[in-house]
């Protein structure tokens, strides 16, 4: 019976970790009076959601997102064609190929570099609006 429970278990923790391993998929939100960005929330697999419903370290941190290395992030937006992404210290979690402005469906793709891990404050920049602030855990 031991046995039994603890394969149980394992297999539990596996499943929520490889839960954690998908590529990310944000929602780019704009404000209906400017189009410009309200909020950017993840659609689909959310990779900080814990077993508790927390969101582990972007637990209480708005447009917050978690991915690992060599996953993909991309930022979609139905309303807003034209924006770009920089990272406030210039150190990008992203491959060098990465164009960090969206095409013209609204979309932008990136993979995380293969050594990348911790923080990345970034901006996401749109004409004619404040640029918005959000945020890139790596783990």
């Amino acid at each position: 019976m031991k046995t039994m429970l603890s394969i149980i278990s394992l297999c539990w923790a596996l499943s929520v970790a490889a839960a954690h391993d998908k590529d990310q998929a944000l929602t780019i939100v704009a404000d209906a009076a400017k189009n410009c960005i309200a909020e950017i929330v993840v659609a689909g697999d959310d990779n900080c959601k814990m077993a508790d419903g927390k969101r582990g370290d972007c637990e209480g941190q708005p447009n917050c997102v978690c991915s690992k290395p060599d996953k993909h992030i991309e930022w979609q937006s139905g309303d807003i064609h034209s924006y770009s992404v920089y990272f406030y210290d210039g150190s990008s979690p992203f491959e060098s190929n990465c164009k960090l402005d969206a095409n013209a469906q609204g979309k932008l793709k990136c993979r995380v570099k293969a050594d990348a891990a911790g923080t990345y404050d970034y901006g996401v920049k749109v004409a004619g609006c404040d640029d918005f602030d959000p945020r890139i855990i790596i783990k």
